[in-house]
């Protein structure tokens, strides 16, 4: 484990929790990759549950489709690690749990898994704006499954900043 990356994610989701409390919102996520690492590093803040509603662990496409309501047919056409299916994924989450806004990460973490196309690293996002929005991007990340992974929440808790401070 990287101690400094560790720290970083933790100062993150502490800022992330203030902006929730602070503007009275709150947050769902949705997880593939990181298999529900995002909602354990804020469950872990003392009062996230006037903040933080729930999140998904979506490793399956069945628990896409069935749980978060992704298109069986956008699973077939992009696959599970796709803008559209982050996207989806997202919307999901956020409907499921009526939050103010969400996010969905799902990616190959490797060490396996990976093609040309889509190779190990690789790590798709969306969010849901305060505004209704769906904004979506992907990552491509270097080192070992828990490095991709730890990088993964560093940028879903910098999406969903960003999003608050708009």
């Amino acid at each position: 484990m990287n101690e400094s990356i560790d720290k970083e994610i933790s100062l993150l989701a502490q800022s992330l929790a203030g902006l929730l409390i602070n503007q009275g919102k709150t947050v769902a996520v949705a997880e593939s990759c990181t298999g529900g690492w995002l909602a354990k590093i804020l469950t872990d803040l003392s009062g996230s549950s006037t903040w933080f509603l729930g999140g998904v662990v979506s490793y399956s496409n069945d628990a896409k489709r069935n749980v978060l309501h992704v298109k069986k047919a956008c699973l077939e056409q992009f696959g599970a690690v796709s803008q559209e299916v982050a996207e989806q994924m997202a919307d999901g989450v956020k409907k499921a749990f009526n939050s103010s806004i969400s996010v969905s990460i799902t990616g190959i973490a490797g060490p396996s898994g990976g093609t040309v196309d889509k190779p190990v690293g690789l790590v798709w996002f969306a969010v849901t704006t305060l505004k209704g929005d769906v904004v979506s991007m992907t990552k491509t990340y270097t080192g070992s499954r828990q490095q991709v992974r730890q990088q993964a929440l560093l940028t879903a808790l910098e999406l969903l900043i960003d999003n608050l401070e708009k």
